[in-house]
């Protein structure tokens, strides 16, 4: 029987002694694979998501109100920003306010938004499954504003109120009624708080009523309150945020779905990788101690081993095969226990709204490259931690090791 024979046969024989080793590096394995998993797919998500996103790839222009020089984001700023190189579109925000009134007596201010296709809210529930474009008189509101859960009114008719300019710093109520389309996560907030979202035509009218302008001269006079420019590329962002800042408009890239990687998640990356380091600590530590206690128990084996002629590097490789087989079954039982705790905590995760499009799927693992470098490397320190406990029985003469037993 070679070397590698008699290693297998000595872990099979020895089984009930490794148990405890290869219970700890397995579920030490589990917990960090587990964590890297999640982590690993949530960054993967965030990447397929945002690299090329249209929001990654939008640069937004805000009108200066505190500069009373600067110039008005009217509809012949917008036409000129989008004959500028390497732009995509150009899509415009106007914001106008309104009062809606519920059966209960409830009172929401809130502010209808023309809809950008860049920066879509994220839709919780809504009458149709695509929601936008909006048609006039529906409008998309925040699931939960000022303290109203207005997610129960989907699909009602609601009593709205806007304002119809008097005179300066006078404004009449004017009654309406709108229907509720569709509710957002109210997390997001690009927009608002309290960003209610409808069609272009209906915001417009709404603003040009409370800004007494007549509607047809609204957007060439008064115009738009953000102008969000998208690139044709990520990689274009910073040539046209240059080229829209030289015609003297401030320009800022949204860098908030860059970091779309949410706060927990990117913890349990961290976690993972410190436990990925308590792994090898405690993969080495056990190789040593077990090592070191099976050699002083199998003495007699050792001594009748070099009695019969097995050189000190055969029995030193059978004793560190026999180390590296034990690891190579604790990485793979932790690989298993992984996937199945990695699946366990991203259905909880996918639970919450904002963090379930970055953890889906049931079998939740590292890709395949970093999998083989974990498994390779638990192998790798239970192997090299059983080297110099096993050199030493090793190196005992048959005189020597006969007497130890």
């Amino acid at each position: 029987m070679n070397t590698f024979g008699m290693a297998l046969a000595n872990v099979h024989a020895l089984r009930r002694r490794l148990f405890g080793l290869v219970a700890l590096v397995a579920v030490a394995a589990a917990v960090c694979l587990g964590a890297l998993g999640i982590a690993d797919r949530a960054q993967g998500a965030a990447d397929a998501d945002v690299r090329e996103s249209s929001a990654n790839r939008s640069i937004t222009v805000d009108r200066p109100d505190e500069r009373p020089d600067a110039r008005q984001l009217t509809d012949r700023t917008a036409a000129r920003l989008a004959k500028l190189p390497r732009v995509a579109s150009v899509q415009p925000r106007a914001q106008a306010s309104f009062g809606v009134l519920t059966e209960a007596g409830d009172t929401v201010l809130l502010y209808a938004t023309t809809y950008r296709p860049a920066l879509p809210p994220p839709v919780v529930k809504s009458v149709r499954k695509h929601v936008f474009p909006l048609r006039p008189g529906e409008i998309v509101a925040p699931a939960k504003s000022q303290g109203v859960d207005l997610s129960g009114h989907v699909g009602e008719d609601l009593d709205i109120e806007t304002t119809r300019f008097v005179r300066q710093g006078e404004g009449k109520g004017v009654r309406d009624r709108a229907r509720l389309v569709g509710v957002y996560d109210p997390t997001w907030q690009l927009d608002n708080p309290d960003a209610a979202y409808a069609a272009d035509t209906t915001v417009i009218a709404w603003a040009a009523r409370r800004a007494g302008e007549p509607e047809d001269r609204y957007l060439s006079t008064i115009g738009y309150d953000q102008l969000t420019v998208v690139a044709e590329t990520a990689s274009d962002v910073p040539r046209v945020t240059k080229s829209v800042q030289e015609l003297g408009y401030p320009a800022v890239t949204i860098q908030q779905q860059l970091d779309a990687l949410p706060a927990v998640l990117d913890m349990i990356g961290v976690v993972g990788r410190v436990l990925l380091g308590v792994l090898g600590v405690l993969a080495f530590v056990g190789a040593v101690t077990v090592t070191g206690a099976l050699s002083r128990q199998r003495a007699q084996e050792i001594g009748v081993l070099k009695a019969v002629g097995f050189r000190t590097r055969a029995v030193l490789t059978m004793l560190v095969t026999e180390m590296a087989v034990v690891g190579a079954v604790a990485a793979l039982l932790g690989t298993a226990l992984g996937a199945v705790l990695g699946g366990g905590t991203a259905a909880l995760l996918r639970g919450r709204a904002d963090l379930a499009p970055y953890v889906s799927g049931w079998l939740v693992l590292p890709s395949a490259d970093a999998l083989c470098l974990v498994l390779g490397l638990t192998v790798l320190v239970v192997a090299t931690g059983s080297v110099v406990p096993a050199r030493r029985a090793a190196r005992k003469s048959p005189t020597e090791a006969m007497k130890d037993w």
